[in-house]
């Protein structure tokens, strides 16, 4: 699987190295807009820490987590509709 951006992940659960910010329901250090923008705000801290960190966080590895996933499924739907235009 691929990560897509869609910051499920982060608005699950917290990473060893996140913080849970209770009025929005995600992590603190998610960045972005909207599905297919978001990113991790302490990557680059992260990766001085530990350069090969690829567990937890899983960086880049997609969410395992299909089941009620519309964020998920938003982005898979717009890249699609992308691919689609651009043939």
């Amino acid at each position: 699987m691929t990560c897509v951006r869609s910051g499920f992940c982060c608005k699950q659960s917290i990473c060893p190295y996140g913080k849970w910010d209770t009025e929005l329901h995600q992590c603190v250090f998610l960045e972005g807009e909207a599905p297919g923008s978001f990113s991790c705000g302490k990557y680059e801290e992260i990766m001085e820490i530990d350069p090969e960190q690829l567990v937890s966080p899983a960086f880049g590895a997609g969410c395992g987590s299909t089941l009620f996933n519309k964020d998920r499924d938003e982005v898979i739907l717009l890249l699609s509709a992308t691919v689609s235009e651009s043939a």
